[in-house]
C-alpha cells in the first residue's frame, strides 16, 4: 500500500487499516529504515506515524513500542520525545517521563513544550519549588501567556504584586489575548481581590471569568452528556450478555462524589497502605469504555426509555485500558480510581467488578458548592454556573441515594472533616472497608510519589488541606434564590 493511501485512511478515521497498510509499508522499507541511506523524509517518520495511529486505536503499549523504534532513526525529535514522556506519566512511570523531559532539554533547551510539561509533572508529584522554577522559564519565553501566570499564582500564593496586576489589565487593553485565554485574565484579577479582602469585586471577576470560560471553553456536548444525558440514562440502561468474569478477581476502590469534597485527600491516604495496589487517578476508565462503544446511542435523539449496553464489549475494552495503565497483573489486583463521575456507573461497575468498593467524599454541602464556584474547573463542563452546579449536584444527591440503598455493603462514605483532622479510628475504619492493610502512619501521605492533576494537589502538598469552616459564610448570600428550590441547602 502506497504512503498516500493510508494517509487517505487516516483522515478517513480508518485507523486499523491505516495500521496494517503502515506495517506492511514498514516491512517493505524495514532495511533502508534501518541502515537510513538518502531515506525519504516521508519515511523516516513512518514508526511516529505508526505509533500515533496507535494511540488513536487505544494501544498504548504498541504506541510506545513504535514511538521508541521511530527515536532510534531521529534521536533529535523533541516531540515525539515528549508524546513518549507523557505516555510514561500517564501509566504512573514517574522516573522515566521525568529523565525523558530533561533529555528534550538537554536537546532544545529552550523547547517551551517540554518546559511547560515538567512544570505540570513537578507540580504534580509535589515538588513545587521546581514547578515554579519551569514556570518561570516558560513566562521568560512567553511573557504574555496567561496560562503561565496563573499556574504560577496557583503554585506560589504571594506570586501577585501591585506591578503584575498592572501588567495584567495593560494585557486586557490591549485586546491581545487569545479568546480562550480572556477567562484567565478576569480569574487572575478576582484572585487579587479576594487577596486584598475586596469580596465584591472578586466575585464580579469571577462571574465574568465563569461567563468567558462557559462561553469559549466549554464543550456542549460534554456539558449535555453530564447535566442531561447520563442522568437521565443512568437507570435506563439494559446489560445484555453476561460478564464472561474476565475482571472478577479485581478488587478495585472508586473514590466518587463531588469534586472539592476531599476525593484527592482521600486517595493519597489510600495509597500510603502496603497493600499492593495502582493508582490510575482520574482514568475516566468507565466512562471512556462506555462512550467510546455506546456513545452514538447515548446522544441519539430523541431520547429513547431504554439503551442495551453489551457487558463483553464494555468488558474487553477495559481490560485494554488496563494494560495500556500497566496495571492488569493478579499479582495486584487493587487499583484505586478517583474518577468521580463513576457514581453514575455503580451498575455497570459491580457487573464487571463484584468485588469494588466505592468511597463517597462528603462535605457540608453549601460549602462544596461555593468550593466548586470558586474553581474554575477546566476539565469540568458542568461547573461554571451556580445554577449549573447546583442542578448537578441535586440530581448527584438523589442517585447516591438510590445507589447506597441498593448496594449498601458496597458503599462507604468519609467526611472532609475526619480526613482533615486525622481522625484514626474513622480512617483505619476506611482502610478495612477498602480491604487494605492500615497504615499507622498515613498523614505522611506527602511523601507518596504518584502524580496527582487537579485544582486540590497544590493546597494538599502545601499543607493546605484544613479548611476553615467559615471560609465560605460570607458567600452564602449568592446560594439565597436557590433555596425554596431546593431544600437541601440549608444555611
Amino acid at each position: 500500500m502506497e504512503l498516500k493511501n493510508i494517509k487517505i485512511l487516516i483522515n478517513q478515521k480508518n485507523f486499523i487499516d491505516a495500521k496494517n497498510g503502515l506495517l506492511e509499508l514498514i516491512n517493505n522499507k524495514v532495511q533502508f529504515i534501518n541502515n537510513l541511506v538518502n531515506l525519504d523524509d516521508n519515511y523516516k517518520n513512518l514508526y511516529y506515524t505508526l505509533s500515533q495511529v496507535c494511540i488513536q486505536l487505544n494501544e498504548i503499549k504498541e504506541s510506545k513500542k513504535y514511538l521508541t523504534k521511530h527515536l532510534e532513526i531521529n534521536p533529535k525529535d523533541c516531540e515525539a520525545f515528549l508524546n513518549l514522556a507523557n505516555m510514561q506519566l500517564r501509566s504512573q512511570e514517574i522516573d522515566n517521563a521525568e529523565k525523558t523531559y530533561k533529555n528534550i532539554l538537554k536537546i532544545n533547551e529552550n523547547y517551551l513544550p517540554a518546559i511547560v510539561n515538567l512544570a505540570i509533572f513537578y507540580e504534580g508529584i509535589g515538588k513545587i519549588d521546581k514547578a515554579i522554577k519551569y514556570y518561570d522559564i516558560a513566562i521568560e519565553i512567553e511573557p504574555n501567556n496567561l496560562k503561565f501566570h496563573y499556574s504560577l499564582l496557583r503554585a506560589n500564593p504571594n506570586y501577585l504584586n501591585d506591578k503584575k496586576i498592572e501588567f495584567i489589565k495593560n494585557l486586557i487593553k490591549s485586546e491581545k489575548i487569545p479568546k480562550k485565554d480572556k477567562f484567565l485574565a478576569k480569574l487572575i484579577l478576582s484572585e487579587s481581590c479576594e487577596k486584598n479582602k475586596d469580596y465584591p469585586n472578586e466575585i464580579k471577576f469571577l462571574k465574568l471569568s465563569q461567563k468567558e470560560f462557559l462561553e469559549n471553553n466549554v464543550d456542549k456536548k460534554s456539558k449535555e452528556y453530564w447535566s442531561d444525558i447520563i442522568p437521565y440514562y443512568y437507570n435506563n440502561l439494559i446489560y445484555k450478555n453476561n460478564s464472561k468474569n474476565i475482571l472478577k478477581n479485581f478488587k478495585p476502590i472508586f473514590i466518587i462524589g463531588l469534586p472539592r469534597s476531599g476525593s484527592t485527600l482521600t486517595e493519597l491516604i489510600l495509597s500510603t497502605s502496603k497493600t499492593p495496589k495502582s493508582i490510575i487517578g482520574e482514568s475516566s476508565l468507565i466512562n471512556f469504555s462506555l462512550i467510546n462503544i455506546f456513545g452514538e446511542k447515548l446522544f441519539q435523539k430523541p431520547k429513547v426509555n431504554k439503551i442495551e449496553i453489551d457487558i463483553e464489549l464494555i468488558e474487553k475494552k477495559i481490560l485494554l485500558n488496563l494494560k495500556n495503565l500497566n496495571i492488569f497483573t493478579l499479582d495486584k489486583p487493587t487499583f484505586i480510581d478517583k474518577s468521580l463521575e463513576n457514581f453514575f456507573y455503580i451498575d455497570l461497575i459491580i457487573k464487571i467488578f463484584p468485588k469494588a468498593k466505592f468511597v463517597i467524599t462528603e462535605r457540608n454541602i453549601v460549602d462544596n458548592i461555593l468550593g466548586i464556584y470558586k474553581k474554575v474547573l477546566l476539565n469540568i463542563s458542568w461547573a461554571h454556573s451556580i445554577s449549573g452546579i447546583i442542578e448537578y449536584i441535586d440530581k448527584y444527591i438523589n442517585i447516591i441515594s438510590f445507589y447506597k440503598k441498593k448496594y449498601n455493603n458496597n458503599i462507604i462514605s468519609i467526611k472532609l472533616d475526619d480526613l482533615q483532622n486525622f481522625d484514626r479510628k474513622k480512617i483505619l475504619n476506611l482502610f478495612i472497608f477498602c480491604g487494605l492493610e492500615f497504615n499507622e502512619k498515613f498523614f505522611e501521605f506527602k511523601k507518596q510519589n504518584i502524580f496527582i492533576k487537579n485544582a486540590s494537589n497544590i493546597q494538599i502538598r502545601n499543607n493546605l488541606y484544613k479548611v476553615d469552616n467559615n471560609k465560605y459564610k460570607k458567600y452564602y448570600y449568592l446560594l439565597m434564590s436557590y433555596k425554596k428550590k431546593y431544600p437541601w441547602i440549608k444555611f
